[in-house]
Formats: structure tokens, sequence, C-alpha cells
């Protein structure tokens, strides 16, 4: 059902976006214009990221196929990969993976999608997050890596797993 009504809310902002840009014609106001153009993009992004909280994977796909960039940020620098992550969305993080999201990216706070995994105890997606050639190692802006984060946290599981990657 939630899926449903993002796709009829969606449907209808991208209709209101189009009828707004044929109105925007008329006013020749430039600045009206790129306010609202920002506003509307803005409102799309809020959408994009509602999905990924949500694992509406197929809301997702439709966004980056439509040309939304995936590693985009919100206000606290989180992607949508980090949102999925966050909220335990598997099929989310993994459809966003394999469209080519960059697993790498750091929050405001110099947080990845590897701490936040380790901090929520999604170990599955911790698991797909370490396979991926990023740096384990990464420190954010406390100076924590991701070890540290599995330590303060108590996730052993991931402990063991960054010890036998970082042996490689």
């Amino acid at each position: 059902m939630n899926g449903q009504i993002m796709r009829i809310l969606l449907f209808i902002l991208l209709v209101s976006i189009s009828l707004t840009g044929q109105a925007n014609e008329i006013d020749t106001s430039a600045s009206n214009t790129e306010q609202s153009t920002a506003q509307q993009y803005q409102s799309l992004l809020n959408y994009y990221f509602a999905a990924a909280r949500t694992n509406d994977t197929e809301i997702i796909e439709q966004f980056v196929n439509a040309g939304i960039p995936i590693d985009s940020y919100n206000e606290k620098g989180y992607t949508a990969l980090m949102i999925a992550t966050y909220h335990g969305n598997t099929s989310t993080v993994t459809a966003l993976l394999s469209l080519g999201a960059n697993a790498c990216l750091e929050d405001n706070r110099g947080n990845t999608a590897l701490m936040a995994a380790i901090f929520r105890g999604e170990f599955n997606i911790a698991k797909t997050l370490v396979s991926l050639d990023c740096d384990n190692n990464h420190q954010n802006k406390a100076g924590q890596t991701a070890e540290q984060f599995a330590q303060t946290f108590g996730q052993q599981k991931v402990l063991d797993l960054l010890s036998q990657v970082n042996k490689q």
C-alpha cells in the first residue's frame, strides 16, 4: 500500500511540475522560475529519500532511471544508500549498489554507509559493504573507524569480518 501511495504522489508531483513548467513560460521572472525549479527538485529528492527509507526499490529505480543523481545528499549529508542501510532495507541497498551508488561516501559527520550498518546492527548489509572497494579503516570526523564502531556497539560478527578482510 505504501508503495502504491508513493507512486501516486510521485505521479501527481511530476504532473504538477510539468504544469508549473508550462505556467512558468508565461511568467517572465527568471528568479521566480529558478526558485520554483529548486523547490520542485528538492521535493523530488525528498520522495527519493523516502523511498530509500521505506524500502520502495521500484520507486528508487524509477528516480535513478529518470535522471536523479543516485548519490544525491540530503541536508544531513545522507545518501539514499545510507538511509536504506540505516533502516535495514537490504533489497534497496542491493538495488542502489547495482545501480551504481557509491558506498564510500561520507555524511556531514564523516560516517559511511558501513558505519550506519554497524550502528544499526545490520550484519548482512555490513557484510555486503565490507566487500566493496572502500577504505574500511576510514575515520569519521570524530576519528572513529568502522572497527571502533563495531567495538563500541558490540558487533563481534562485524569485528571478525573486518579482521578477516584486513588480513587479505
